[in-house]
């Protein structure tokens, strides 16, 4: 799907593809018609490219991430940056694994990017833009609640949206079984407060995911994968502006050609990703933190703190 993204693209071309399972290799050489290369030792040695797609699972994605930055590639990857096998959710280990490529990143001039394609679908980057634009007032409260299959993405929201936490403090067990469900009171050091609530128990019905910011003038909503976003005056339900996608046009599968489009578009700008390494980076600080604070019984937890551990 992401290669043919940016091989659909006017601006791009997949020029070569690497795998180490043969069948899947020749698979990809075949319908992009392009060489295949069994390692990245040789892909690298045989191929002058802008950009490496490296689409793996998060429990393999930190070795090959770092073997790219280090060899001067710029790097496109998929979310959350790491993840240990057996685990439901992302804990401090990802973030010392994590660390040095993203030294290696912050260090060099390359331009490495992950895929938080809902930043690119309509109702969210309206969210984003009410908060940006000050069409809300001054900010005062988050709310959020998401099904684990998007957790990522609503992290990424929250801190995309509103910035990156000072503090989070956590009621949940890591050691329940079957993915734990935990309720996260979230603050900031301008005094935003938040929360965010994660279990696998809700089903699509309902949407899989929910953000509201709720501003001294306004309040906003923007939920689900097909596409809702609602914004209303604060104290009463007069609605402001309301926007539903078409239901013949949902944006969930639009929003990863958009990213391909933004990711194409800042290579040859030369400017950041629509999301990049820092992006990366906070989602694994914030879920590092939480996972702390869980453990030490709804502690309040630094990310600032739980950051220069990981670093040091």
């Amino acid at each position: 799907m992401h290669g043919g993204n940016f091989h659909n693209h006017p601006d791009a071309e997949v020029v070569a593809v690497c795998d180490m399972d043969p069948e899947l290799l020749a698979k990809a050489g075949e319908q992009f018609r392009v060489p295949g290369y069994p390692t990245i030792e040789e892909l690298l040695a045989n191929c002058d490219v802008d950009l490496v797609l490296l689409i793996v699972n998060e429990t393999r994605r930190i070795p090959p991430l770092h073997q790219l930055l280090k060899a001067g590639q710029n790097v496109f990857t998929e979310k959350p940056l790491c993840g240990l096998e057996g685990q439901d959710r992302l804990r401090e280990e990802d973030l010392q694994i994590a660390a040095p490529a993203i030294a290696t990143w912050r260090d060099s001039h390359l331009k490495f990017g992950i895929d938080f394609n809902y930043r690119f679908m309509h109702h969210f980057r309206k969210l984003h833009d009410d908060v940006a634009e000050n069409r809300l007032g001054e900010i005062k409260m988050v709310h959020a609640r998401a099904h684990f299959n998007c957790w990522s993405h609503v992290i990424d929201q929250i801190l995309w949206t509103v910035g990156r936490p000072e503090w989070v403090s956590v009621v949940g067990d890591p050691n329940e079984a079957g993915g734990w469900g935990r309720l996260i009171h979230i603050g900031w050091e301008n005094g935003i407060i938040g929360s965010l609530s994660g279990t696998n128990l809700w089903g699509y019905d309902d949407h899989p995911l929910r953000v509201k910011v709720l501003g001294d003038e306004f309040y906003a909503e923007a939920k689900g994968l097909e596409g809702s976003y609602c914004r209303r005056k604060v104290n009463n339900s007069e609605i402001e502006e309301v926007w539903e996608a078409e239901a013949d046009s949902p944006e969930m599968p639009e929003s990863f050609k958009r990213m391909a489009d933004g990711v194409v578009k800042a290579m040859h700008a030369d400017t950041p990703f629509p999301a990049d390494g820092e992006a990366a980076w906070n989602e694994l600080l914030f879920e590092a933190a939480v996972h702390r604070s869980a453990l030490q019984n709804n502690a309040r937890v630094f990310l600032k703190d739980v950051e220069e551990e990981a670093s040091a």
